[in-house]
């Protein structure tokens, strides 16, 4: 056996080692109590000195199933107000880099209400509190609900925020499922330090888009007969492994580029008493377990990119579910994911035979032309995403 084969096993023996330290218990109990001696010192140390900022409570995008409302808020410090920095993209590397650093406020009652519906939780170390609203009347739609904390220093001091909760047309013949990074919003997470410039330098307004992604996603919402008034509109979800911390710029983009609104599916990087580091294909494994449960009479449109795992996370879940997936679409996410675009394409015709309908396309004109021609969107999606991607000049 040669040196580098050698060299080779050594590394990844320490490397199994260190991967299975930071996933036991023992380490997660460890760091996270160490997460929360800071949070509560950083606590008390602002209300010591005064420099608390406030309360700010964000209520994440909520979707109903079996008469339940699901919704997550989470109560944390008010952010500090934009600076006016001399410096290129100081204020927004700065911004960016706090919201993983806001302090959040563990231990909090939280109540969500919704007419005659009341839910009350309490939030955890991070400042969530994850609720079950009863709305069991709820017409199909979106509708607000207002989020409210009461000071427990000051019983008759509260803090108040609206949200929205959608309760998904049970008309709709599918639901659309979609991966965020390299899907919608362009993040090059196939191309190393690419990726850490466009996430820590940019703001909502600066973000690129996937081209022709927005007008594809609008054509499947009209779905193939345009704009008529029985058009049962599917819902649409955005599932990614980033952190809850970029939710409201995540929205704020999804709304600037023209995407559907929809629930947001993100993850809490920080540690808990299981596990320090998260496992992001776990936790798309289990969001589509849970809306393919929620949804049993509506198929479901998978679109990710092959940046990541998503062709695996999709194909797995058509094949352990049967009948269930309508459409895979899988876009190529860039020159560093050719490889793995080219290897799911050539497995697309068998995966076909064996009733998963996967497609992978190199951008969103190949995309719309597969709906269309699967009698998902109408003519006009394809005219709108050639003006988008300006395939027509």
């Amino acid at each position: 056996m040669g040196p580098r084969k050698i060299s080779k096993q050594i590394l990844d023996s320490a490397s199994g080692k260190l991967s299975d330290a930071v996933r036991s218990s023992t380490t997660a109990k460890a760091v996270s109590g160490v997460e929360d001696r800071l949070t509560a010192n950083r606590l008390e140390k602002r209300l010591e000195d005064g420099t608390l900022r406030g309360v700010k409570i964000v209520v994440h995008r909520g979707w109903v199933a079996d008469g339940v409302a699901r919704i997550l808020v989470r109560v944390v410090e008010a952010p500090d107000l934009p600076g006016a920095s001399k410096i290129p993209y100081w204020d927004v590397l700065n911004e960016n880099l706090k919201r993983h650093a806001v302090l959040a406020f563990p231990g909090v009652p939280v109540s969500v209400e919704l007419g005659d519906a009341i839910a009350e939780n309490e939030t955890d170390r991070h400042g969530f509190a994850a609720l079950l609203l009863p709305v069991p009347d709820l017409t199909p739609g979106w509708h607000e609900v207002t989020a409210t904390v009461r000071s427990e220093e000051d019983p008759g001091t509260e803090y108040g925020s609206t949200g929205r909760i959608l309760a998904p047309n049970p008309a709709a013949e599918f639901l659309v499922v979609s991966d965020i990074d390299d899907t919608v919003i362009r993040t090059g997470l196939d191309e190393g330090l690419t990726a850490f410039r466009r996430t820590v330098l940019g703001e909502a307004e600066t973000r690129r888009s996937v081209p022709g992604m927005a007008s594809l996603y609008r054509g499947l919402s009209r779905g193939p007969d345009g704009e008529q008034a029985d058009q049962a509109r599917p819902a649409f979800f955005y599932l990614s492994t980033g952190s809850w911390s970029f939710y409201e710029m995540l929205v704020q983009f999804l709304q600037l580029r023209g995407y559907p609104r929809g629930p947001l599916f993100l993850t809490d990087w920080g540690p808990t008493d299981r596990y320090v580091r998260r496992s992001g294909r776990q936790h798309k494994d289990q969001t589509l377990a849970r809306l393919e449960e929620a949804y049993p009479d509506q198929q479901l449109i998978l679109i990710g990119d092959s940046g990541q795992a998503d062709p695996d996370i999709y194909t797995e879940f058509a094949r352990a579910n049967p009948g269930r997936t309508k459409l895979i679409m899988i876009i190529r996410a860039g020159d560093g994911s050719a490889e793995n675009a080219a290897k799911w394409r050539e497995a697309a015709p068998t995966l076909q035979e064996e009733g998963i309908p996967l497609h992978v396309i190199d951008d969103a004109l190949q995309g719309v032309k597969v709906c269309q021609a699967l009698g998902l969107c109408d003519d006009l999606a394809v005219e709108e995403v050639e003006v988008e991607i300006g395939a027509i000049f």
